[in-house]
């Protein structure tokens, strides 16, 4: 390895190996002066202006007040995890940069508010626990606290860590002679109380929303929000607006939501965006596995620079130690793909999110999905996208519909060729009201063969409305594209108990009078979606998707597509911050279409 490079690398690690002291003050965070060597906070001097008189003991008391990082040497004592033994606690690199994003917001005389995008072992969540222990604890009496885990288990672990904390705090600091101790609140199995400060700890989990509702709370810990429960019952929005609820605007209040990346198809990823755009009241911190000090490791012959891949290389450029890139090198030899490496040890906020899922497509292969986005030609008054007209008939026996776009096109008084029908109606059903679950209707061109093209979207409609009009506005729009052959999936329609009248009705008066709808022959039934169905309506997606087989204009469901995840449990979903009943419409259609080719070659 070249001599510049090596000089270079000295210089590096000097400037990130800074000499940190807590007991001195030296390499803290905040405002200091160094009096006689140690450096002291200025906020200290200006409360206290006769610190230097007095008695050692009184010093440590007004010190712990003022500097979160002595208070850490000085009283808490944690479990070491490679020796198990009780240790003080020194801040990392990381929770120190972590602590002056907190402080700098407090001591500014604004409400902290932070948003953390974690690597793993580096003791973020430890830090914003004691953190808030030390507001509680010595800043001021009577503030209560919430701290909200993924499942009961993670809200235990903190609390073991208080009761630690509190079990070996030095008596001789305590304002009075009262016993620091967590006690259980009766009748309330969530509340832990510390009477001697005269503050509640609520501790509890994403699966109980309505724990925070009626508490006085001034400080929150919401940990691992990207692996919180989320289904039709619960809603992370619903539990974090119940605690922000609870916590005034004002000085001397904390809100932190932590975690560990999790795709993004999470409440979190959309709140980070929200911090990072700065549309959120939160501020946004990320650590990369870089900022650790345990990930590197020391060179011998066997590294050189020049034999690393491109991307080893990019974190030259991005300021790397030599070390840091030699621990990054070996470690990748661990997995088997360079992405489950990136998941669990990102170097960037985006890579975090973007390989902490499986996605079922490459990036490479999520930009070329995307190819055939395209501005519509209009949009209708009733919300139908339109990219392509309906294509006339010349064919004897025309007839004129008028008032479609505000044109006059011939259209064919013929019966209705079945399966050779020229245009595709999709329709899947879903929420009459609930924006995040709307209903969907795409309409495809699949039967040209006079420029013999890929089918095409031709129209869509996105929205929420009662299932009988959502049924007259699907009619109405398949009889404009020709009578276009209607797919209705059954399960829709059966969705729910008490719309299965509904259902049934709507199915009987409107859907299975219009000429030309779709009725599967094993089945006798409109399109039923069972494990195998569903299976081939996904295998048909993927395949048609990473080939280029069809061709989608519309943007937000070619997006959808392109970020779609797969589950351990083998079944796909779109990300959260799309539809999944766009998902679902488009395996639907693909599906179909390769019904109707199926059974067109046995004619």
């Amino acid at each position: 390895m070249n001599t510049q490079i090596l000089n270079e690398n000295e210089k590096r690690k000097s400037t990130i190996m800074e000499h940190y002291d807590p007991q001195a003050g030296i390499g803290c965070t905040g405002d200091r002066v160094d009096a006689g060597g140690i450096h002291l906070p200025c906020s200290l001097l200006e409360a206290c202006p006769e610190y230097d008189h007095l008695t050692t003991i009184e010093k440590d008391r007004q010190r712990i007040r003022h500097d979160f990082e002595y208070w850490c040497w000085r009283c808490v004592k944690i479990v070491d995890k490679l020796s198990g033994r009780l240790t003080p606690f020194v801040l990392n690199r990381p929770q120190r940069r972590l602590l002056a994003a907190m402080e700098g917001q407090r001591l500014a005389g604004e409400p902290v508010r932070i948003i953390l995008l974690k690597a793993r072992q580096w003791g973020g969540s430890t830090l914003v626990q004691v953190y808030i222990a030390w507001l509680q604890l010595v800043v001021d009496k009577g503030r209560n606290s919430i701290i909200v885990g993924h499942k009961r288990n993670s809200s235990f672990a903190i609390k073991q860590m208080l009761r630690t904390l509190l079990a070996n705090y030095p008596q001789e600091l305590l304002d009075d002679d009262a016993e620091l101790a967590l006690k259980n609140v009766p009748d309330c199995k969530d509340i832990q109380e510390i009477a001697a400060r005269d503050c509640s700890i609520c501790l509890t989990s994403s699966y109980s929303p309505d724990a925070a509702r009626g508490l006085n709370l001034s400080f929150a810990h919401l940990s691992e929000v990207a692996f919180w429960n989320s289904n039709r019952n619960i809603d992370p929005n619903d539990l974090i607006r119940t605690v922000t609820g609870s916590i005034p605007l004002a000085l001397g209040t904390v809100i932190v939501m932590e975690s560990t990346a999790n795709g993004t198809n999470s409440f979190f990823y959309n709140e980070w965006k929200r911090a990072v755009e700065g549309k959120s009241a939160f501020k946004p911190v990320f650590v990369a596995w870089s900022e650790i000090e345990i990930y590197r490791k020391a060179l011998d012959g066997d590294f050189d620079l020049d034999g690393c891949d491109e991307y080893e290389k990019s974190l030259w450029e991005q300021g790397l130690t030599l070390e840091q890139i030699y621990w990054y090198h070996e470690k990748r030899k661990e997995f088997s793909e360079h992405n489950l490496l990136k998941a669990e040890f990102p170097s960037t906020a985006q890579e975090a999110f973007e390989n902490s899922m499986d996605y079922v497509f490459s990036t490479m292969e999520q930009e070329a999905i995307q190819d055939n986005i395209a501005a519509p030609r209009a949009v209708c008054d009733d919300g139908f996208v339109v990219w392509h007209e309906a294509e006339p008939c010349k064919a004897a026996g025309e007839k004129q519909y008028a008032g479609y776009l505000g044109l006059k096109y011939p259209w064919p008084d013929l019966p209705v060729n079945g399966y050779r029908s020229r245009y595709l109606a999709v329709i899947t059903i879903g929420s009459e009201s609930d924006e995040r679950q709307p209903s969907v209707i795409s309409i495809w061109e699949v039967n040209n063969r006079r420029d013999n093209m890929q089918p095409r979207l031709a129209a869509s409609w996105t929205g929420n409305l009662p299932l009988n009009i959502l049924a007259v506005l699907s009619v109405k729009w398949a009889t404009r594209y020709g009578n276009a052959l209607m797919v209705i999936e059954n399960n829709d329609l059966q969705a729910r108990q008490d719309n299965r009248q509904q259902g049934t009705f709507v199915l009987n008066e409107v859907f299975l009078k219009y000429k030309n709808l779709y009725i599967n022959d094993r089945k006798n039934n409109t399109l039923e979606v069972d494990k195998k169905v569903f299976s081939l309506m996904f295998y048909e997606l993927i395949l048609s998707a990473r080939n280029g087989l069809y061709i989608d204009h519309d943007e937000r469901a070619a997006r959808t597509v392109a970020k779609m995840i797969v589950m351990p449990n083998g079944y796909y979903y779109a990300d959260k911050s799309e539809n999944q009943n766009l998902l679902f419409n488009r395996a639907e259609a693909l599906y179909v279409m390769r019904e109707i080719e199926l059974k067109n070659s046995r004619l």
